[in-house]
């Protein structure tokens, strides 16, 4: 009895399984997305962040001067502004341990990034830099356990005057939840990797490794850690379903060149180095 039980539950769980990673089944076109090297948070350097640092208007320049797509990362004030940068806090990009999100963008903007002349810019002055001459993939940032509507309700409302190409993506599954019922023709994406951490058992973590937090968004595509593109889940989205994949973060020019050689993702997103062409 016990085996003729694991013979049908098993494979019922399997099915279950593969059904709620699965994406979105009739997604908006997004041609100019797939193919395409974008430059993380711009094209700066890791070594000369003093210089041209990461998601400032310098690296966004020089990413579209080069031609290269940019991958950039989104914010709301707590005044309400949308500002470009990576981090929760401002520990490592301007040396004080606050919160981002608990500063108005005026307070924001009179920090240096890594001690170059370079403010943390608002979104729409991005946007208006780059003007649609390379495509974007669009990180929009929210804590797991804060309200997802404000930031993303605000980006909508920016991208919908937009006229460049642009996609979305978010750790956050309820960013992606967000957009499939505000904004479906915003083509989305779940970002993801391989969560292990020693002596922790986190379920959103575990649920996010395995994409099973694609039951929520129903995403057009999957960004996956590049590192971790043999995970069961990856290669499910990949070789079962044919879904849409970006691949983040490549950091040398060999790594990139496998990657492109296994066709193991439709876009790559890179940082350290300047790849010989935009896209492949």
């Amino acid at each position: 009895m016990r085996y003729l039980f694991l013979l049908i539950i098993v494979p019922v769980l399997a099915l279950i399984y593969v059904s709620a990673i699965a994406g979105r089944r009739r997604r908006p076109d997004a041609p100019d997305f797939f193919r395409r090297l974008y430059a993380h948070r711009g094209l700066f350097s890791p070594q000369a962040q003093n210089k041209v640092p990461e998601n400032s208007l310098a690296a966004f320049r020089l990413a579209v001067e080069h031609g290269f797509g940019i991958e950039l990362d989104v914010h709301v004030s707590a005044d309400g502004e949308l500002f470009v940068f990576h981090d929760d806090t401002l520990s490592r990009a301007c040396g004080e341990n606050v919160l981002v999100t608990s500063l108005t963008y005026d307070e924001l903007s009179s920090r240096f990034l890594f001690g170059s002349g370079e403010h943390i810019p608002r979104f729409s002055d991005v946007l208006k830099l780059i003007g649609g001459k390379v495509p974007l993939i669009v990180e929009v940032k929210c804590a797991p356990r804060e309200p997802v509507a404000p930031v993303c309700e605000r980006v909508k409302r920016m991208l919908d005057g937009y006229s460049g190409v642009y996609v979305i993506e978010s750790f956050n599954p309820g960013v992606v939840h967000w957009f499939r019922k505000n904004a479906p023709y915003v083509f989305r994406g779940q970002l993801s990797e391989q969560f292990f951490t020693p002596g922790q058992r986190d379920p959103a973590r575990f649920a996010l490794h395995h994409l099973l937090v694609n039951i929520l968004g129903r995403p057009d595509f999957v960004a996956y850690n590049c590192r971790h593109r043999r995970a069961l889940a990856f290669r499910i989205w990949r070789r079962l379903y044919r879904m849409p994949a970006a691949g983040w973060t490549v950091r040398d020019a060999d790594t990139m060149r496998t990657l492109i050689r296994e066709d193991a993702y439709d876009c790559l997103i890179f940082e350290g180095f300047v790849p010989d062409e935009t896209s492949f």
